[in-house]
């Protein structure tokens, strides 16, 4: 089966043999400009001095075969292949190119002792051919000194370590950014997948605050019609206006919700990129709940009656979705119970609310015998919800025979 890397393979080996090839292909054009360099200006006195430089030639160019093919494993073995070219320099002026190469190669390394190593053996390999090698080509207009040589290999090893050593604080700059562009695009994409993440939980929040309370509605009155028969037709009709008018909100509302999703320009969008519920709303909430049998006693203190005006329309929507939540719960598990809500608290500290009932003198009916399902995630949104908004938030879940959540949010944002 062909996947999506299998091309890439190619080409990587494609690129590496073009790389040595140059390389290898410069040593030899360095070896013979060496190699003519050397030999162009002797010209034999005798036969004897023809067949000892012919021994010459012949061990030349028999290291610098050596040095060819010892030069491309100089990545495997970097200090003990350029120890070997060093050393092969010495009878051969071929074999000169691959030595400088493999020089600079080691270079790029950056390593001292490896550099300090390979340079004192390259400073005494130098005299050292060129004494052996002089010494059968050697003419008398030829006044070159031991420590000129010396010189001319101390400046030779100079270039090739600074060459060596720019190249590879290059390719290390290199490695460095492609690391930190890798680093940049995980860290893109992890704070994207969080993003998306925090998206898609909001969303669920949403969908959870807004369906539960509506389908709750729906599923009390539905149930009412299912099972009792003593409703009058006028009982009845409000009772199937009720189903449908929360049927139609909870379908608009969804509607909404998925339009956000499918549209990738507000998938971020802030919760105030569409309409959203606040308090004025609040008493429709009550009056519903009240018109399915669970009475609802709002209490607010004076102080914070007076300051409604200054809470933060952030704040009021999330106020809006508590009660909605308290509501929905108090219906699904204790039906028929009153709930009391507390509103209170000074705009110099935080706003309070307080919202508690009865628990349910009876089980509640199994899934299945008029029960209404619950999604389990309620008051996980809901602590959601509060620690988003800043606020905090205290569950009693009935320890003295009645549930009571307490939520404390700030004024403003």
């Amino acid at each position: 089966m062909t996947t999506a890397h299998e091309p890439a393979a190619p080409r990587t080996r494609l690129r590496r043999f073009l790389s040595e090839a140059w390389r290898v292909g410069l040593g030899l054009v360095l070896g013979f400009v060496f190699f003519s360099f050397v030999y162009e200006s002797y010209s034999p006195d005798s036969e004897a001095d023809m067949d000892a430089v012919g021994l010459l030639v012949g061990l030349d160019m028999l290291c610098g075969l050596a040095a060819l093919l010892l030069y491309p494993f100089r990545h495997r073995f970097p200090v003990p292949i350029a120890a070997a070219l060093v050393l092969l320099s010495i009878p051969s002026s071929i074999g000169a190119g691959f030595t400088m190469l493999g020089v600079v190669s080691l270079a790029t390394r950056r390593r001292p002792w490896e550099i300090a190593g390979i340079s004192a053996l390259f400073l005494a390999a130098v005299p050292l051919g060129d004494y052996l090698v002089g010494a059968e080509l050697v003419t008398e207009d030829d006044t070159t000194t031991w420590w000129q040589v010396g010189i001319v290999a101390l400046v030779m090893v100079g270039l090739m370590v600074l060459l060596g050593m720019y190249i590879g604080g290059r390719r290390q700059l290199a490695v460095s950014l492609r690391r930190q562009l890798h680093s940049a695009e995980r860290e893109r994409e992890a704070q994207l997948h969080a993003a998306k993440a925090d998206e898609r939980t909001r969303i669920a929040r949403e969908m959870h605050d807004v369906l539960a309370h509506r389908l709750s509605l729906v599923a009390l009155h539905s149930g009412a019609l299912e099972f009792r028969s003593d409703l009058t037709p006028e009982q009845t009709r409000q009772t199937a206006g009720v189903i449908r008018e929360n049927s139609h909100l909870a379908l608009g509302e969804l509607r909404e919700v998925l339009g956000m999703l499918r549209d990738p320009n507000t998938l971020f969008d802030g919760e105030l990129a569409r309409p959203q519920p606040n308090l004025g709303q609040l008493q429709e909430i009550l009056d519903a709940s009240r018109a399915v049998g669970t009475a609802v006693q709002l209490v607010m203190e004076p102080q914070a009656r007076d300051r409604l005006d200054a809470l933060s329309e952030a704040t009021g929507r999330h106020l809006y979705r508590i009660v909605q939540e308290a509501l929905t719960n108090a219906r699904r598990h204790a039906p028929g119970q009153d709930v009391r809500l507390e509103i209170g608290g000074h705009a110099e500290e935080r706003l309070s609310l307080r919202a508690s009932n009865r628990l349910a003198e009876v089980p509640p009916p199994a899934p299945g015998a008029g029960a209404l399902p619950g999604s389990g995630l309620g008051l996980t949104g809901l602590a959601e919800r509060v620690r988003l908004a800043g606020g905090e938030l205290q569950i009693d879940p009935g320890s003295k025979g009645e549930f009571v959540l307490k939520v404390w949010l700030p004024w403003g944002q």
